[in-house]
């Protein structure tokens, strides 16, 4: 076997050039990022979930968090630019494009086309990144690049793929969503401390409950309910990593911005974060 690594960081990113010079069968599990393959030469056929998967040619396949994959073959020849992202930055930064909660892990597509259209453009931006590979005195050794580069192939892939929030990220931008919505939002953003019931939501907004609920679901892709809880949760975060730990606690802070149940609000705080609410805390 004649296997080849090069391999290149950018922040929240892995980007590899991988090559086993032998036909060979994996089997691995990667429950902190997500993995996508964009083919150089050969095939690759794979399963996960129960899913096939397949890459070769202008088919880059895509491995979600979580689940064991099994590659039956690794073809002889095959090569590939596998993209390693840490599963919490792609995460948040969809929800931060969103401006809403996200359901996690991202239920992305079984693979991507990279012959035509935004999987052709985010495939050629990492066949340019692979090109620096070896290269120390490069714009990739700089800082500021890096997290531009790295926010970009995220976002692409986000836009490129197909998964459950795609079409709610095309109409992401507020100019899209109907007066309703946006005075709901306006309500919730104002003051998500605010023990608001979903009527009260409906009422903010001039209408009904059933006629709000299906706008969010339409132009945020959640619930109203959810919206606030992904406001406080926010808010909590940027209040923990301003706070002095010797001054106040995680349980003055989640009480403030309205989380009764501890529980819940920690789990779903580190699922959002990837961190307890002690760990940010602790971090002043």
């Amino acid at each position: 076997m004649d296997a080849r690594f090069n391999l290149l960081r950018l922040g929240a990113l892995t980007i590899g050039d991988v090559r086993y010079g032998a036909e060979v069968t994996l089997g691995y599990e990667h429950p902190d990022a997500y993995q996508v393959g964009v083919p150089v030469a050969g095939r690759l056929e794979a399963r996960q979930g129960g899913r096939p998967i397949v890459g070769e040619g202008c088919r880059a396949p895509l491995f979600r968090v979580g689940e064991e994959v099994v590659i039956g073959r690794w073809g002889a020849d095959c090569r590939q630019l596998g993209v390693k992202i840490n599963r919490v930055a792609l995460e948040q930064q969809l929800t931060s494009l969103l401006d809403a909660p996200v359901e996690t892990p991202i239920l992305f597509a079984a693979g991507l086309d990279i012959a035509a259209g935004l999987g052709r453009s985010w495939a050629a931006m990492i066949r340019l990144v692979a090109a620096e590979f070896g290269n120390d005195t490069g714009l990739l050794r700089e800082p500021l690049i890096v997290r531009q580069l790295q926010d970009s192939l995220t976002m692409g892939l986000l836009l490129a793929i197909d998964h459950p929030r795609r079409e709610a990220l095309t109409r992401r931008t507020a100019a899209y969503r109907p007066q309703p919505v946006r005075r709901a939002v306006d309500a919730i953003q104002a003051s998500p401390e605010s023990p608001f019931t979903l009527a009260e939501l409906a009422a903010a907004a001039g209408v009904g409950v059933r006629a709000l609920q299906a706008g969010f679901q339409r132009y945020l892709g959640c619930t109203p309910m959810a919206y606030l809880r992904h406001v406080r949760l926010a808010r909590v975060h940027d209040e923990l990593r301003a706070a002095d730990p010797r001054r106040t606690t995680v349980t003055e802070i989640a009480y403030r911005w309205g989380f009764a149940h501890l529980g819940r609000f920690a789990a779903a705080y580190r699922s959002r974060y990837g961190a307890s609410p002690r760990e940010t805390l602790q971090q002043w």
